[in-house]
This record gives structure tokens, sequence and C-alpha cells, in this order.
């Protein structure tokens, strides 16, 4: 080897240095480029050749080589912003988009996204963000006794759309009107010293319920009750009525001035208070009917036809227009909720297909123990559009002879005071309101929606009405809320950290319209940069995991920021510098070994 070998090897590391600041300006060049990763550069030793020594065989480097070019995939700062569609992730995770006319997907971490005029939310070089579709329709179904929620609290899934991921799009600024299908209400107990404002010798737990009048106006006196919370709900059309739930308090035993005693419920746990519930509507709004037969789907006629709850032209209005469940639900000493039951209009009938449920809701015997939905929670129908097989949870129909189902299954609405059935709930020894008068009392249970008790028989068969004077504990509505909404115009949208896209409409609701996905790699040095701030995936990244923001290692997503480059520019000046002096010296190098060929060359004179 001779001293060109020499040069050879400095020009390796001219070339490298080269290289290297090829790096360090990139990386300065993108110091405002949105979610950009910085790269370093790594050398090595390039080659070695061997020669021969008084010690023997040895090596001499021959130069320096591009060992590795590294992406620094490290957090970059996040920057405010007045868009609500822009975002950034903080902590791992990518963003996918879709090349638009193409199948093709993309990663990316720059959010400077924003909605086109299709309201498809892209980036500015028109890659669509990809997420699941939410499906805000809600529908219930009946508990089929095969569900089992079980004692433990249910685990909430960090996902809240389903499917593949696909295209962000709002497919339309308006919302069609949802119908309530579910109203919960929190309870607490106070001390406010109403007491068991109604009650019946013959059957205590049902005093409400006997005391209600769909043919009075009011149909129960503001006095008859303990306390009241209305809610409004919504029908499937949209149409708002006002629900009203009456509580009383049931004493435990009831004596009359002499001493003698009334009655006396045994089997209630000491300490513990009972309650009767009953949920109304306006008996105008209540368009049940009952006793209908042969309803032919196709021509809308009946071969019967029904009798309505409210203002029927031959009957008139029905005691109990206007009911639509009604029970009692039992506290333990510390005031919590530990059971109830709950009973509507002919819910244990089995009228044939395209029949109505026949018996007369005036008759204590036709309200029973009702279906449970699949959430494990008491249902009512309200049917306050008058649909034909509605009116009863019971009720079937069959559409040309075919299979019967369930139409009341579309109407149907939860009734949720905190407790969930554990399986099938039974009601011992109960078969309707009736019988709560003259069954043997039970001991306690630990089901929900069994009975603590029943009524026994009583000393006389005289019904008494009268508001107590004892400071007794009574029951109070904490809290009240129902899932249903009229049509709406989207007026914003928002976008949680959970990567779920909020639509917030004219009626007040905001719901969840997408949930953005995530992606992210077991090996970011394997990531194709592709320009345009992105990434694609490769045989070296491996396949991308899909999860959602906030959950399983994913970062969280932050609206009105976006993710600015990761460069720091203290760091690539200092990278800069030392190139600079790498490639000089290696200059200096082949200028040394010039000079010293010159001098080889200079030796035939």
């Amino acid at each position: 080897m001779g001293l060109s070998a020499s040069m050879w090897t400095s020009v390796s590391g001219l070339l490298t240095h080269g290289q290297k600041m090829n790096v360090v300006g990139n990386n300065i060049a993108n110091v405002s480029t949105l979610g950009f990763k910085s790269q370093r550069m790594d050398f090595n030793d390039y080659l070695y050749r061997g020669i021969g020594t008084t010690s023997g065989t040895n090596q001499i480097g021959a130069g320096a080589g591009v060992y590795a070019i590294l992406g620094d995939f490290s957090q970059g700062s996040l920057e405010t912003t007045n868009s609500a569609t822009d975002l950034a992730i903080d902590g791992n995770g990518f963003f996918q988009v879709r090349k638009p006319n193409s199948e093709q997907m993309y990663y990316s971490r720059a959010g400077d996204f924003y909605f086109n005029k299709s309201r498809e939310l892209q980036n500015p070089e028109g890659y669509l963000l990809q997420g699941w579709k939410v499906n805000n329709e809600k529908k219930l179904t009946f508990n089929n006794g095969a569900t089992n929620l079980g004692n433990a609290s249910l685990s909430k899934s960090a996902y809240v759309g389903s499917g593949t991921p696909t295209d962000i799009v709002l497919d339309s600024w308006n919302i069609v009107p949802q119908q309530t299908t579910n109203v919960t209400f929190t309870m607490g107990l106070t001390n406010d010293g109403k007491g068991d404002r109604t009650t019946s010798s013959t059957s205590p737990m049902t005093a409400l319920f006997d005391l209600w009048d769909g043919k009075s106006t009011p149909p129960i006196a503001d006095t008859a009750y303990a306390t009241q919370s209305s809610i409004d709900v919504y029908d499937e059309g949209g149409g708002t009525h006002t629900m009203t739930v009456y509580y009383d308090q049931v004493d435990a035993s009831k004596t009359d001035s002499t001493g003698n005693t009334i009655y006396n419920i045994k089997g209630l746990p000491a300490g513990y208070t009972m309650y009767e519930y009953l949920v109304t509507i306006p008996p105008s709004q209540d368009n049940r009917s009952f006793g209908g037969t042969g309803y032919n789907e196709a021509t809308n006629t009946w071969t019967t036809e029904p009798t309505k709850f409210y203002n029927d032209p031959t009957a008139g209005t029905n005691k109990n227009a206007g009911v639509l469940m009604s029970g009692v639900m039992i506290f333990n000493a510390s005031g919590q909720l530990v059971n109830q039951t709950a009973y509507t209009y002919g819910a244990t009938e089995s009228p044939a297909a395209n029949n109505q449920v026949a018996v007369d809701p005036s008759a204590k015997s036709s309200w029973q123990p009702t279906k449970v939905s699949s959430n494990g929670l008491p249902v009512f129908s309200a049917n306050f559009t008058g649909q034909p097989l509605a009116n009863s949870v019971s009720e079937t129909m069959s559409s040309g002879g075919g299979t019967p189902v369930s139409q009341v299954q579309n109407y149907i609405t939860e009734l949720d005071f905190g407790l969930k059935s554990l399986g099938t709930p039974t009601w011992t020894n109960s078969t309707s309101l009736a019988d709560l008068a003259v069954q043997t009392p039970t001991p306690p249970a630990t089901t929900p929606f069994v009975d603590y008790s029943n009524v026994p028989i009583m000393s006389n068969g005289q019904r008494q009405e009268y508001a107590s004077v004892a400071n007794t504990t009574s029951y109070t509505v904490q809290n009240r809320t129902q899932d249903g909404y009229a049509s709406g115009t989207l007026s914003n949208v928002s976008i949680d950290n959970s990567g779920v896209v909020h639509g917030v409409y004219s009626n007040g609701k905001t719901l969840p319209l997408y949930q953005i996905a995530l992606y992210d790699f077991q090996n970011h040095q394997g990531l194709y940069r592709e320009g345009g701030n992105l990434f694609s995936a490769t045989n070296d990244s491996g396949e991308p995991r899909l999860g959602v923001a906030g959950d399983n290692g994913f970062g969280t997503t932050r609206a009105y920021n976006i993710e600015q480059s990761n460069v720091d520019m203290t760091t690539e000046f200092v990278q800069m510098i030392s190139t600079q002096r790498g490639f000089q010296a290696n200059s200096k190098g082949i200028t040394t070994v010039d000079t010293m060929l010159e001098t080889v060359i200079g030796m035939k004179r």
C-alpha cells in the first residue's frame, strides 16, 4: 500500500462528515416542521487491511463509513392553537391517514386537521384521518334468562366506537330524534318529617296506586305523597312528555288511636325503610289500548277494536290511565337502596300474536311483575304514539304469519334506581299487585326485585288515608337523567383526550360521533420516511398495533394543540461545529498526503 491509500482514508472521512452535515442540515431545516422527528448519524470504522510487522500481522484502518441513521422519536413540545380539530398526541402513537382515492395508509404525528367541504377530517395534503364510527342508536332487548351481571362492577372499555377504522366524515349536520330508553334516579334519605302520607289498612304497599285516578284533575292530590320527581322524556318522533314519579313511605306497622294494630308488615328487617313509588305520565298523553284482537299490519285494521286507556269513545277514561309502573323500594338502616319490586300492566299475560292484552287496567290483578332488560333493569312501555301492539311488555305481533316478534321491545324504557337484576328476577309469592295485600310474609332476599315481605291478612277491611305527623325518615331524589332527545343541528365539534369526536347540537345534546384510532410500532427505526410529515410501515417496523388514546400504552389526544418538531437547536449547532471540524481535519489529511506525494515525485530530480 502506498501513500494514495492514506489519501483515500481521509476521503472516506470527508464523505461521511459530508453526509452527517446533510443530516444536521435537514434537522435544522425542519426545526419548525409539525411532528418532525429528528435524526442522528453514527459512524463506524470502515475497513482494515493487514500488514506485516516484526511482531506478526497487524491491521491498519482504511477509513470511516456511515454506520446508521437513527430517528429520535421523543415527544415534541405542544403548541396551543385556536382550532378544535388541531390535535397532538401526548405520548406514544401515530395518527393513521388514508391517501385520497386509494387504500394506502400512512402514519403521522402532525395533527393539523380540518373538515373539508365534504365534511371529511383531513390534513392539508388531503389525507383523511381514520377512526371508528360511534353508533348512537339505542335499542333495548328483554333479558332472556341467560344474562348474569355478577356481583362485581363491570369495567368500562376505553373503546367507544366499533367495527373497522374508516374515514372520519360527518355524514349529516342533523341528528334524528332518540326516544328515551333509560330513566335514572339517584336517591337519598333525609329526615324531613313527612313520613307515610297515604296508607291503606288492607294494602299499604299499593296505597298510591289505589289512590291514582286518571279521570280526575289532578289524578293524585299533592297531599297524598311524601315527594315526587319529574323529568322530560322523548318519544320516537322527538316529542316531549313529562314523566313524574311519586314516592311515599310505607310504615312497617300502624296502630289506631286506641292502640289496636291496623296492620303489621312482617319480614322487614329492623331499621329498614319501605317506599312505594308510582311512575306516571299525564293521562291525556297515554295512548295505550287493550282488548284488541286480530291486528292486520298491512291494512292497519283490527278484527276486534281496542279500548283506549284515555278517553275511549265507549268506556271513557280508565282509572289507571297514565300509570306506567308501580312497586316498592327497600332501604337498609344506612339509607342505601337494597331491593325493589316493579309491576306493569299485563306483564305476565300471554296473548296470541296480533292480539292485545285483554285484562282491565283498572283491576289491580292486571298489574304484574314486569320484564327486565338485558341490562338487568325493570322496563315499561309508555306507548306515547299509540303503536298497536306496544301496550304491555308481553304483547307480540306476526307479520304475514311468520314467527311472532315483540314490537313493544322497540318502545320500552328502563327504570334505574341503582339496582340491577342478577339473572332472571322472580317476585316471591307475588303474581300481581293484588297479591301484596293477602300473601304470607317471606324472609329477606338478596336478589334485587324480590320482595322483602308481603302484607299479612289485616285486622279490618277499612282503608285509611291520613298525613303522618311523626318525624320519620323520608326519600328524596338527588339527581335524575334520561337518554332521549329531540332532533338537532350540528353547531360545534369537540375532541376529548380519548380521541372521541363529539358533535354539539342545537338541542343541547352532545353526542360521540367517532373515536380516533391510534397506531404504534415495535420498531420505530424501521419506519420509512415518506416526506410530508408521513411515515409508512415496513417489514422492519413490524405490523402496526391498534389502540385508542389513553389506553394500553398509547398517549392522550390534545385538542387545540399541535406537536412541534423535537429538533434541539443547541444540540444541532454543536453537531454542526464538530462535523465541520471533522471535515476540516480530514481535508488536512488529504493536503498533507498531497505534500508527501509531491516530495516523492520531486525525488526523481
